[in-house]
């Protein structure tokens, strides 16, 4: 039983006691007061976590002058004998490393900042318990006192006493919660770790772990390969013949951007085959030099870097500019290009989602062509009327119509599950908000990690029922991205996920609409 439940139940006891009752309250109250004294204290040292909180900081500063340091070593001071490709690889590396010291500035600046909150919450979290504690020794000591009002005295105590120590398990689960949250967020920032295969350099490492669409980022929201993405690869990169690994090894060599290479790498992790994944090269690599090529035909931009919640905050989905319809009136309105045709917000969603981690499928459904090629318009147009044809078509055939419904896992698993490595389960036991605070530290690791995770959100609007289906992508701090297949993207806070109040992902209100989250459904 965990401390919180320990002293609920103490102060269950202890409201059940009235002082009408003397008889009975000498004899309970000393037994509810020996429950409410038996869980420990909350542990740990506010002054060793606030010095610990100090080393980040101070490393988070030493790695953000680094960062300074080596991006104008790579914009200005590369040493003059350097030219054409020596330079441009020997530039991309210094960018990369740039790139890598600024996400460590960043996770162990967060990090400390996480820990010195945790540690001056901790502080006042024992000194809330040592009130209650004190309390209700003086309560066990008044019950054994005679004279008028003595058990009244003794009981207030009590119960005063047990609320300030159930006060303070809540603030330290809270708390606990919170430090564990940021610390995962920022341990997912050391990207290139998770690339772990031999021939595979550091430098070469760092160079994929942080390619961004245009540069070097060290936002996990700019990157172009995952946490998990970079693992995967690297355990597929091992299961390669021996001939396969040294073709591989080439096509990364042979690349013409940092960009296609990380996109020859994403292919890999999405659970191709090596004859796939060479056939997909053999069709970005001509364009391969390209940046907006690259970008438009293998990217859905998914992610907002905007992490506004409310009005203002969304993120429409766009391909190749804006995708113009034709209004009743013969004017034109901006239409949403990637939102659901029909009732089938499942398939959309999970779809999207899929493609933002795998390019071979998104190439297949911005060109059709590739070992993923999507039908629904002529291979090789790439156009936003033929993508638009392909999206739907896709979304159409594919088999899942209900949130959550008989198809739900399954079609999870089949369209999330190579990317993620591994199969999809869904939970419907997600109703109270209790329930969801437990499956939220379970949705921040995976989305931490790259894997998308779709969830049902409900309406029930003076008894106009409805489901949804939508998708978490990220969190970040206190808020969770969702994408809406709409076509958009919004951010809520966490507390919203928990207290059912995301109608803003489908509406302007956050109580209105599908609001309430009843199905999660999580990668094994």
């Amino acid at each position: 039983m965990s401390t919180t439940e320990a002293l609920r139940e103490a102060l269950a006891a202890i409201d059940l006691l009235s002082p009408h009752y003397r008889a009975l309250l000498r004899e309970k109250l000393p037994e509810a007061i020996e429950v409410a004294l038996r869980p420990p204290g909350p542990e740990g040292s506010p002054t060793k976590i606030s010095s610990r909180a100090e080393g980040y900081t101070k490393t988070g500063e030493t790695f953000g002058d680094a960062a300074f340091d080596l991006s104008r070593v790579a914009i200005r001071s590369l040493p003059s004998a350097w030219r054409g490709d020596a330079a441009e690889t020997a530039g991309q590396v210094v960018q990369a490393l740039a790139a890598q010291s600024s996400a460590a500035m960043t996770a162990f600046g967060g990090a400390g900042a996480a820990l010195t909150e945790f540690g001056e919450k901790l502080t006042q979290v024992q000194r809330t318990d040592a009130r209650g504690v004190s309390l209700l020794r003086q309560a066990a000591k008044a019950i054994r006192e005679d004279g008028a009002g003595a058990e009244a005295r003794a009981l207030q105590m009590a119960a005063d006493g047990c609320h300030q120590r159930l006060k303070a398990a809540r603030l330290r689960d809270g708390a606990a919660e919170d430090a564990v949250s940021a610390l995962k967020e920022y341990t997912a920032l050391a990207r290139a770790s998770r690339v772990d295969s031999p021939g595979i350099s550091p430098a070469s490492s760092v160079v994929l772990a942080y390619a961004g669409d245009r540069n070097f980022t060290a936002d996990p929201l700019a990157g172009l390969l995952t946490p998990n993405a970079l693992e995967r690869g690297s355990q597929l990169l091992g299961k390669l013949s021996a001939a396969e690994r040294a073709a591989f090894d080439k096509m990364l060599a042979d690349a013409h951007t940092p960009q296609e290479a990380a996109y020859l790498w994403n292919a890999l992790a999405a659970g191709y085959s090596f004859a796939d994944v060479r056939a997909f090269r053999g069709v970005i690599h001509p364009h391969g030099k390209d940046l907006t090529w690259l970008s438009d035909h293998l990217d859905p931009h998914i992610n907002s870097r905007n992490t506004r919640t409310g009005k203002g905050g969304e993120h429409v989905l766009t391909y190749r500019g804006l995708h113009l319809i034709r209004d009743a009136d013969g004017g034109f309105d901006v239409g949403r290009i990637y939102g659901q045709n029909k009732n089938n917000c499942v398939s959309a969603s999970t779809l999207v989602a899929r493609a933002a981690n795998d390019p071979v499928f998104m190439l297949g459904l911005t060109t059709g062509e590739g070992p993923a090629a999507v039908d629904g318009a002529k291979a090789g147009d790439d156009s936003r009327g033929a993508f638009r044809d392909r999206l739907v078509s896709v979304y159409n055939t594919t088999d899942a119509q209900y949130p959550g419904g008989k198809n739900g896992s399954e079609l999870f698993t089949k369209e999330l599950g190579p990317t993620a490595g591994g199969a999809y389960r869904n939970h419907n036991d997600v109703d109270t908000p209790a329930e969801r605070r437990e499956y939220l530290s379970r949705i921040e690791s995976a989305v931490n990690e790259g894997k998308p995770v779709p969830i049902t959100v409900t309406k029930n609007d003076n008894g106009d029922r409805g489901h949804h289906e939508v998708i978490i992508l990220a969190a970040q701090g206190d808020k969770l991205e969702v994408y809406n297949p709409w076509g958009y993207t919004r951010w809520v806070t966490k507390q919203q996920f928990i207290d059912g109040e995301m109608g803003r992902v489908t509406g302007a209100d956050p109580n209105r609409g599908h609001d309430d989250p009843t199905a999660v459904a999580l990668p094994q």
